[in-house]
């Protein structure tokens, strides 16, 4: 009798432990597949063409043929070098003395670096001659800027950020200029998101009709917008030119200039896009000593 009570007292020790057991294997059976379906990557999704796909910035992309815009901020490749050496350019100089801009011819030479890449390949930069003092903002090379101006006027104080909703009012040679800066505000979910910048000129003679022109566009979002460098005569007919800079975020590189004349356009006082800023296809190595990418 009591070997039996000693088996059953086993027995039931023993179905304990293995509905013990089993219960426990159960709950972390259920909080691995719980950790598993936590863990598994959430897939992002494709970017929509509307949001991705095709280049951001909608700029000009046909400009006068062989006009050139040159920066000097980059490293300049032989065939680069082949190009420019023996154009004529017209420098845009900035004193910082007395604030002054001035359009003049200027000799560009162009000097190589010693820099070597794995392709064997040097780079090359470009120099000209000024005054300590002075800055040159870009070199330009086309049919309509022949003449020197020693003294052209910015009707900027300086550079500026033109955010949307901004505008700026001027008037030269009997026309009125407004030049204003817009989007589209949508508040998804109730953040604010600025779609379709544009930068938009018009200009109002003192008889007839408006005139305007679409300087740039940033389409979609990303709170896009462009820097006016500067406004003022360069091709000696007294209406305004223009340089704008496009926001590097959209285009790749640091300035992304673009040179405006109303010499070239149908409409009198009406610019039109002539040249795209040239920076070279080799960049200058960054703060470390090692090649920028």
């Amino acid at each position: 009798m009591k070997l039996i009570k000693v088996l059953l007292s086993l027995f039931f020790f023993y179905t304990l432990i293995s509905c013990s057991h089993s219960a426990s294997n159960t709950q972390e059976s259920e909080a691995s597949d719980s950790l598993s379906s936590l863990e598994t990557p959430v897939e992002e999704g494709v970017v929509s063409e509307a949001g991705g796909g095709p280049e951001k910035v909608n700029l000009p992309n046909v400009f006068d043929e062989d006009a050139i815009m040159l920066s000097l901020e980059n490293l300049f490749s032989k065939e680069e070098v082949r190009r420019y050496k023996d154009l004529q350019f017209m420098g845009l100089f900035y004193d910082s003395v007395s604030t002054t801009y001035s359009l003049r011819k200027t000799t560009t030479s162009f000097i190589e670096t010693g820099i070597m890449y794995e392709d064997g390949s040097t780079s090359f930069e470009c120099g000209v001659v000024r005054d300590m003092r002075e800055a040159c903002l870009f070199l330009f090379s086309n049919s309509y800027l022949n003449q020197e101006l020693k003294v052209c006027k910015n009707l900027l104080a300086k550079p500026h950020y033109f955010r949307a909703g901004e505008h700026f009012n001027y008037t030269a040679k009997d026309q009125d200029y407004l030049l204003s800066a817009s989007d589209y505000l949508v508040e998804p979910e109730g953040s604010q998101t600025h779609l379709d910048y544009k930068l938009i000129l018009k200009c109002q003679p003192k008889s007839g009709a408006t005139n305007e022109t679409l300087l740039s566009y940033i389409p979609w979002f990303d709170d896009g917008a462009v820097t006016v460098l500067f406004i003022g005569d360069l091709d000696g007919d007294s209406y305004p030119d223009y340089i704008i800079d496009n926001a590097h975020k959209y285009t790749g590189v640091s300035s992304s200039g673009i040179l405006y004349l109303t010499k070239a356009s149908a409409i009198k006082g009406l610019p039109k896009h002539i040249s795209r800023q040239v920076q070279g296809s080799i960049t200058q190595p960054d703060s470390n000593g090692e090649l920028g990418c």
